[in-house]
């Protein structure tokens, strides 16, 4: 895991561009070749960016002089991704995973096959090419302001892409951040029947409380994990947490513990003491219950007896933890995977018809 330290300063780069557009031509970005960028990710494994552009495409040049020198976007990306320019129309021979591309030259404005692979043969204008940890492609076209390229990068630097859509992860980050988006009115274009409902509230309980609470009446115990520099964990927050459907289950159905992963307060749990490891360093408790995972979000399900039973390591939308609060506090899960579970769920419901929560 990289160091906490970092993770701090470039959340509050990025932060800081979600209240303004902050234009320092040129862009500060460290732009790598495609080949370079595959052989740094085979060492580190991170996001590849491919911002595909062409000569006279005007908005690609005015993306580069505003969107890629926004200093958040510009540390964010640096940080978190190998970027990658590919002109289209390039005339040069480009070898990408063993095979060898060309501009065949044809027609006014000649694309290079390689640019055709990576577009799909849709050819638009700025395109953006994301390819995931895992080598998954998605390409997003159109010139994207700092406040509407934020979420798309959040979403794979923080592996969001392996329990949610990007269609969701936008619109959850639009209201969690909404003060961004009212700004060109986009927010309140949004159909209200698409709106995620923010309007529920957590009732928290202090990790030193359980101990007693358990005692006199023991519930599961629902502990959810954040840290301060990581962007879905504040969506998660907002959206997720925020839903009335599920704050009503988790209020009253666990006892809802949350703990700031790097936190260096010393912690009493069940018990046992628990210490911070310094300054941006992940605490005791954290090391302890997600075993070394420290991918956040994370939540992390006991029983009413206190005995650890899942962890769930990464973002999570209101549909997918409405579902997985009821398969442990039914305890399906002791005869039922969750898949096999999520067969006959629909709403909190059982029923005949099988249905997967997306």
């Amino acid at each position: 895991m990289k160091k906490i330290v970092l993770l701090l300063l470039l959340v509050k780069f990025l932060n800081s561009s979600l209240y303004g557009q902050e234009i320092i031509p040129p862009s500060s970005i460290k732009w790598y070749s495609l080949n370079e960028a595959l052989e740094l990710a085979k060492k580190e494994p991170r996001p590849i960016m491919i911002d595909v552009y062409t000569d006279w495409c005007s908005w690609c040049t005015f993306m580069m002089k505003t969107t890629f020198s926004n200093t958040g976007i510009s540390n964010y990306i640096n940080s978190y991704y190998y970027a990658v320019r590919f002109n289209a129309e390039t005339l040069d021979t480009v070898e990408y995973k063993g095979v060898k591309y060309f501009n065949r030259r044809v027609g006014r404005q000649p694309v290079h096959d390689l640019a055709s692979i990576l577009l799909d043969g849709k050819f638009s204008y700025p395109s953006i090419v994301y390819f995931d940890r895992e080598g998954n492609k998605t390409v997003v076209p159109g010139y994207k302001e700092p406040k509407d390229i934020e979420p798309i990068l959040v979403f794979y630097a923080e592996n969001v892409n392996k329990t949610a859509s990007l269609d969701e992860f936008i619109l959850n980050y639009m209201y969690s951040f909404p003060s961004a988006f009212e700004k060109d009115h986009s927010i309140f274009k949004i159909d209200a029947s698409l709106k995620p409902d923010t309007l529920g509230s957590i009732k928290w309980v202090t990790p030193e409380k359980i101990a007693e609470l358990q005692k006199k009446n023991p519930k599961p115990i629902l502990m959810y994990f954040y840290t301060d520099w990581c962007i879905s964990c504040k969506v998660m927050d907002k959206t997720t947490f925020g839903n009335r459907d599920l704050v009503s289950k988790i209020n009253s159905k666990y006892y809802p513990v949350k703990i700031n992963a790097a936190s260096q307060d010393t912690i009493s749990f069940l018990g046992k003491k628990y210490v911070g490891n310094g300054v941006n360093q992940p605490h005791q408790i954290t090391q302890t219950i997600l075993a070394g995972n420290f991918l956040m979000p994370a939540v992390v399900v006991f029983d009413e007896k206190n005995v650890q039973i899942s962890n769930l390591n990464g973002y999570l939308v209101k549909s997918q933890l409405i579902p997985l609060t009821d398969y442990f506090y039914d305890k399906s899960y002791k005869k039922l995977t969750f898949q096999d579970y999520l067969k006959t769920y629909t709403n909190g419901k059982k029923t005949n018809e099988e249905k997967l929560v997306n």
